[in-house]
């Protein structure tokens, strides 16, 4: 029978490549693919890879990351296995372009397809080597969030009257949370009753420290650290708007995820981001403190704007950032590459 080996370089920590990684295990388990998942934060993930391969034979291997997976692609009982390689966006964004990039382009080459989600990736791939356009594949991730308790906004401190922001985001420079800190703060002068709650994980620890300092300085911006994925719902569906302020992205999956509760978004004008809103209509697209504090108090002084804003971003991300979509575009893309799905074969939770 035709069996897949995933491997992905994160999924103990939450950010955006657990998150992809763990939503298409589980979905195409559920369309009769057969799967098994290594996580590369494992400390003996390559002792894992070994007994994988001393039980079943895999028809395919599906891993996420290109520069991550350059750690593994040279394994020899993979070199002539078919390769499907899922592109997160700090993979294109800035190992392509970095010391790694060498180890970044082979593993591009040797994979049979490339999956971006969005054509603004694919085209920085091809701008680097034009060989890989044809090896691209085009797929959106979707958005799903599982059930979480409910959260209130007293529990979290917060009152029914304050206009709450949320980012969702790990701590590392290329996510530029210090953007919104310094937009927030020229609206905080005026309209002291806005709150930001930034979520994720601590990854870089220099940029980490930065900000922990800084935010110990201000009384209406609050890190509220690491949070696991199936209790997110419950913190966003408090927020009243989104932000993301990364000077460049895969696809902002925590934007999405709150857009899909019917929150308008505000985020820089980057690859990864481009092209997921129409400017004015789901939210706004800024490119400095001064446009996001123009766009935020846009948002606090008219309620009204920020719903139907955010009604409008629930209706995008159902239609085109569905769930289903993505796992039936990858169940396509997989039988393109000759790999069946069962099914009878029992899925595992």
């Amino acid at each position: 029978m035709d069996r897949i080996l995933m491997v992905t370089p994160y999924l103990h920590s939450q950010r955006g490549n657990s998150v992809t990684a763990t939503r298409l295990f589980t979905g195409l388990r559920r369309k009769g693919y057969a799967i098994d998942l290594i996580s590369m934060d494992e400390p003996d993930w390559e002792f894992q890879l070994d007994c994988c391969f001393d039980i079943n034979c895999y028809s395919l291997v599906h891993g996420y990351h290109a520069r991550q997976f350059s750690r593994v692609v040279n394994h020899p009982l993979i070199k002539n296995i078919p390769i499907l390689l899922t592109t997160t966006g700090t993979d294109i964004n800035c190992d392509l372009l970095g010391p790694l990039s060498k180890q970044t382009l082979e593993t591009m080459f040797l994979a049979s397809k490339i999956v971006v989600f969005n054509p603004h990736l694919g085209k920085q791939i091809t701008a680097i080597e034009p060989r890989l356009q044809s090896r691209q594949v085009v797929i959106p991730q979707g958005v799903e969030l599982p059930s979480a308790p409910l959260v209130t906004r007293h529990q979290l401190g917060l009152s029914l009257y304050e206009t709450v922001f949320v980012l969702p985001s790990g701590l590392r420079p290329i996510k530029n949370i210090d953007l919104a800190l310094d937009g927030l703060e020229i609206v905080y002068q005026q309209y002291p009753h806005l709150r930001l709650l930034i979520v994720g994980a601590a990854i870089d620890v220099n940029y980490t420290a930065h900000l922990k300092s800084r935010l110990s300085t201000l009384n209406w911006a609050h890190y509220f650290g690491e949070i696991p994925h199936q209790k997110m719902k419950g913190i966003l569906q408090i927020a009243d708007i989104v932000l993301n302020t990364s000077h460049a992205e895969g696809q902002p999956q925590g934007a999405l995820e709150a857009m899909y509760l019917g929150k308008p978004c505000i985020l820089t004008a980057v690859p990864g981001n481009l092209d997921i809103i129409m400017n004015g209509i789901q939210g706004y697209y800024i490119n400095s403190p001064a446009e996001l504090a123009a766009a935020a108090l846009k948002l606090i002084q008219n309620p009204s704007l920020r719903y139907a804003m955010g009604n409008q971003a629930r209706q995008l991300i159902t239609k085109k950032y569905a769930v289903e979509l993505e796992i039936n575009a990858y169940d396509r893309l997989y039988k393109t590459l000759n790999i069946q799905p069962l099914p009878e074969y029992t899925t595992l939770s």
